[in-house]
């Protein structure tokens, strides 16, 4: 790795890898020399990489930064009523995402907080004398375009029994005119007809080889055949070829803003780092920083940065400690929900098809501020695995008892419990072919707020008060979709357990920490992603959306990172 560069990227989910690949871009066609930096703590996975062995849990699971080997695919974390499932690798979470590229509700860019004051910069709502309310959506159009020229979404060419189920379900609900198939970004095969067949070059863009999506329901835990136009497979890889340097397995651990009498970046940035392959510890330098390890990661890095913490004894002065007051703030779950319709009155087959194909869109309840109801799946993985283990499905119980473990790592005893005690009540692993999950996300109040223990460690206090009037909504039309009198699925609902339990949500979707705001009392960036008080240090990722978006976020995400990729081309780089 080079000393210094002109762009450093942290992180390389949709932020980070739209970033650098723009940036890299823009300097080679201004015929600059390439200067972009991307540092990812997690592993590269190559075609047929991602883990599929359960017993091998360092595979699986990102843990204690990623020392011992826990340097897996997946992190969850367990806060107050809320717990976060994020991904770990080149790609970032889109390694994990479901594939759905939908904009957000027109409605989202004009939310106001339970505080009473509108969350998004006036510069992204396109507020005027004129139109003083805006129209936000309108002007973010052009970066949604990009990102769909990009990732190349389609619905579906074959839908499977669940996107049918789905469809029932709406129909009994009442809402017919609801449904749609969802833009997916997958590899389908030429014409969406050669399922499992290898392409070199799908797209005819100098892109890696596919195979075409076999329908094997295993988006969530990697795609091992390249079908999920994940951004190591096009925004990373065009970046690469640009002449950006990408570094898996580094950890950044602080960042400090030069001096002016630095050498190369006087008031640039130096990035602490931890090589996690070889353990040793590095730094680097950049002109243009950007922070893109999520909504998690970002948030927790900078309140470290700004308010220092201990390590034992030792302690880690603050080196940004003028980021904004804001920094923390207006987390959100994007009101991710789930569910399960089972006993119901015909086939679905979950595990065949990508995990999500479908919507039935309720965009316009509770004021403009609803949510949608996606179908859900799984891979066939775990019943495979319980058939070959000693004692067959009866070892199931031996792995919701693993589970427990997990939850237990958060301090959430009675949470565990009611979770373990309603899924061995309601769960029949040879039933799961008549069951059909649903996944539902919406406007909550995104009011949480993050922050860190002395030991830097974070924090998250949210609660389900101010989103109760969502929650509710959407277990009752859940339920005109699930079970009788309406002629839909004829079934039974049984809601997420954690929530049954202990009103506890587990969310894939975070957003806030970083948010976006007009100046440094209303968030902690402006409106080009770059922090208050530190020039060219630009955050770009989920923790700066300032509300919850509704639909699923990575479009818009994708987006945000689309027009702060050139309000920085813009400036000059």
């Amino acid at each position: 790795m080079k000393r210094y560069y002109d762009v450093v990227v942290i992180g390389s989910g949709f932020g980070g890898s739209i970033t650098a690949y723009r940036l890299a871009e823009a300097q080679k066609k201004a015929g600059k020399e390439v200067s972009v930096c991307v540092l990812e703590r997690g592993k590269r996975y190559h075609m047929g990489e991602f883990p599929r062995d359960l017993s091998k849990p360092k595979d699986w699971w990102w843990r204690n930064g990623g020392r011992g080997g826990w340097k897996g695919l997946m992190e969850f974390r367990s806060f107050d009523n809320i717990s976060v499932l994020v991904g770990s690798g080149v790609g970032g979470t889109s390694l994990l995402y479901l594939d759905i590229q939908i904009d957000a509700f027109k409605s989202t860019f004009d939310i106001k907080g339970p505080e009473g004051q509108r969350r998004w910069p006036s510069a992204i709502r396109g507020r005027s004398p004129e139109d003083p309310e805006g129209n936000g959506l309108e002007n973010m159009l052009p970066y949604y375009q990009r990102v769909f020229d990009m990732l190349r979404p389609s619905p579906i060419p074959d839908p499977p029994l669940k996107t049918v189920a789905l469809k029932a379900a709406a129909d009994g609900g009442g809402a017919p005119d609801r449904f749609r198939l969802l833009d997916l970004a997958i590899y389908w095969g030429k014409d969406g007809s050669e399922k499992g067949v290898l392409n070199e070059d799908p797209y005819g863009r100098g892109g890696p080889p596919q195979i075409g999506c076999a329908y094997c329901g295993e988006c969530f835990i990697g795609c091992n055949t390249h079908s999920k136009n994940t951004l190591d497979l096009n925004y990373l890889w065009f970046a690469a070829k640009a002449g950006a340097d990408i570094y898996s397995q580094h950890r950044v651990v602080k960042i400090e803003q030069n001096p002016d009498d630095h050498p190369v970046h006087p008031k640039g940035y130096t990035v602490h780092y931890e090589d996690l392959r070889w353990n040793f510890a590095g730094t680097v330098s950049a002109k243009i920083l950007i922070v893109s390890a999520g909504s998690l990661g970002s948030t927790e890095l900078l309140l470290r940065c700004k308010h220092g913490y201990r390590i034992g004894r030792k302690k880690v002065v603050p080196t940004l400690p003028n980021l904004s007051d804001m920094l923390g703030r207006y987390f959100s779950g994007n009101g991710d929900f789930g569910a399960v319709g089972f006993e119901i009155n015909r086939t679905v087959n979950p595990m065949i098809g990508p995990t999500i194909t479908a919507t039935v869109d309720y965009r316009d309840r509770l004021d403009g501020h609803g949510f949608i109801v996606e179908d859900g799946g799984f891979p066939d993985m775990l019943r495979a695995h319980l058939r070959r283990t000693s004692g067959g499905y009866a070892s199931g119980r031996r792995w919701l008892r693993a589970l427990k473990g997990i939850f237990n790592r958060g301090g959430s005893d009675r949470l565990v419990e009611g979770i373990f005690n309603q899924l061995l009540k309601q769960m029949d692993f040879d039933a799961v072919r008549d069951n059909l999950p649903y996944l539902v996300m919406g406007i909550d109040a995104a009011d949480g707020e993050m922050s860190i223990d002395e030991e830097g460690n974070l924090e998250i206090d949210w609660s389900h008060r101010h989103s109760m009037p969502l929650f509710r909504d959407i277990e009752k039309t859940l339920r005109e979709m699930t079970e009788p009198p309406r002629p839909g699925l004829d079934g039974n609902l049984m809601l997420n357990p954690t929530w049954s339990a202990q009103k506890h949500l587990i969310t894939v979707h975070p957003l806030g920490g970083c948010p976006m705001g007009d100046d440094d009392a209303k968030g902690v960036v402006d409106a080009n992603g770059q922090a208050f008080n530190y020039p060219n240090l630009y955050v770009v990722d989920g923790s700066i959306v300032p509300s919850a978006l509704g639909p699923n976020p990575s479009k818009t995400i994708g987006a945000l990172a689309e027009r702060i990729s050139e309000k920085i081309i813009e400036k000059g780089i």
